[in-house]
């Protein structure tokens, strides 16, 4: 019992001290008011008015201050007021970063609005830009040959020259007569250039490349190369230089900095024919490259009394480039007789598409770069494909043309 009576007192003072302690006062939790939102604000300031000569390209950098738009993404456009086939006047968009580089085909007063949203707060300002002629009379195609670097295909027989000279000075004239230019396997290239700048024009194909047309024999793609002048010096300086990066481009089958070594072939060397009858000669012209790899490229048949390697070369050259994959079947049961060549879905010359939008530019670490537009166009072999009786799986360069070229004044 006693006990019994002392847990009781026990309890009843336990509960007694912290049932008092529950009526101590509490302070009341401080109430702290949220700062109100601030809307962002935008200065701009932009030049009246700029002057430039027909097809030359002026830059056009406004000031923009944004204020509170922290964690905010600023979108920037250009707009040219066109007036369409209807007669009906809209605005073109021409650009969509914060500096523009305003090229025109024609002489004439343009005005040209800069609109800056900033979440949706939205600021504009205006511009004019008067466009002069220039005098000249240009061309929709590049016909001033910069460089000529093919590789060996059988078509080289054509070109037994003894200096480079004297190749370019017959390319020239291939070129004025659109007759077709042999560029070999891989590496093979052709560099041309305009007589004005090729304009950037915001979402067009800028400029289109015309291969050999047949539909009896096999072509492989080629690829692309562009360069803008922008220090004016009428040169395709090595910096200048972006890749046009087509469908296949990031894919994981494509090799970046691929380079190939061909070795002259000795002419006093003995052919070794394949089991085939079409090898004349299976250790005709050596290659290597530099992932470790090398072979030889066969002389066939068809080619048995050409010389593939450019006569005017050393005893050896390199050429360098991205190396694509495309998809080849020989469907001849093994004779090497027939094949099915696959193709690319665009950024490349030589295919169904040849047209080429000068924003798929990319730097040498593949960043996309912004070109105001392209002076000059490398075409070059993408691949390394030999396929059977038919040789070398090769392309023949005609020409490059800008595809939104005015004639007009």
């Amino acid at each position: 019992m006693k006990k019994y009576i002392k847990y009781s007192l026990y309890v009843l003072a336990f509960n007694a001290f912290f049932g008092c302690s529950s009526d101590d006062p509490k302070e009341d939790p401080v109430s702290i008011d949220p700062k109100p939102a601030v809307d962002p604000t935008i200065k701009l300031s932009l030049k009246a008015d700029y002057t430039v000569e027909r097809y030359k390209a002026v830059e056009v950098n406004p000031e923009v201050v944004i204020e509170n738009g922290s964690g905010l993404t600023p979108q920037y456009k250009w707009t040219l007021k066109v007036t369409d086939k209807a007669g009906a006047t809209k605005d073109s968009v021409i650009g969509d970063a914060k500096i523009l580089h305003f090229i025109a085909p024609l002489a004439n007063n343009y005005t040209v609005d800069f609109t800056v949203t900033v979440d949706k707060v939205v600021k504009q300002a205006s511009t004019k830009v008067t466009v002069s002629e220039t005098g000249k009379t240009y061309n929709s195609k590049a016909l001033t040959l910069l460089d000529y670097l093919p590789s060996p295909h059988y078509g080289m027989d054509n070109y037994e020259f003894a200096t480079k000279a004297e190749v370019l000075e017959r390319v020239r004239e291939e070129l004025m007569e659109e007759s077709m230019i042999p560029l070999g396997t891989f590496g093979g290239s052709i560099s041309v250039g305009f007589d004005h700048t090729v304009i950037n024009t915001y979402g067009k194909r800028d400029f289109t490349i015309r291969m050999n047309s047949s539909s009896t024999v096999k072509f492989t793609p080629v690829s692309v190369y562009v360069a803008y002048d922008a220090n004016k010096n009428g040169l395709a300086d090595d910096n200048e230089w972006y890749e046009i990066a087509g469908s296949e481009y990031r894919k994981s089958s494509t090799v970046k900095n691929y380079e190939v070594t061909y070795h002259r072939p000795n002419p006093d060397k003995v052919p070794v024919a394949g089991a085939l009858d079409w090898q004349f000669d299976k250790e005709y012209l050596k290659w290597n490259d530099n992932k470790s790899a090398n072979g030889f490229i066969t002389k066939t048949a068809r080619g048995e009394y050409n010389n593939y390697y450019p006569q005017w070369m050393g005893d050896s050259y390199t050429v360098k480039g991205t190396k694509v994959s495309l998809p080849v079947k020989d469907v001849s049961d093994g004779s090497g007789k027939a094949f099915n060549v696959g193709t690319f879905e665009w950024g490349y010359g030589g295919i169904k598409d040849p047209s080429i939008d000068i924003s798929w530019a990319v730097d040498s670490n593949g960043n996309k770069v912004h070109l105001p537009g392209v002076d000059f166009v490398k075409v070059y072999v993408p691949t390394l494909i030999e396929i059977g009786a038919s040789d070398l799986l090769t392309n023949f360069f005609k020409e490059v043309e800008d595809l939104n070229f005015t004639t007009g004044k």
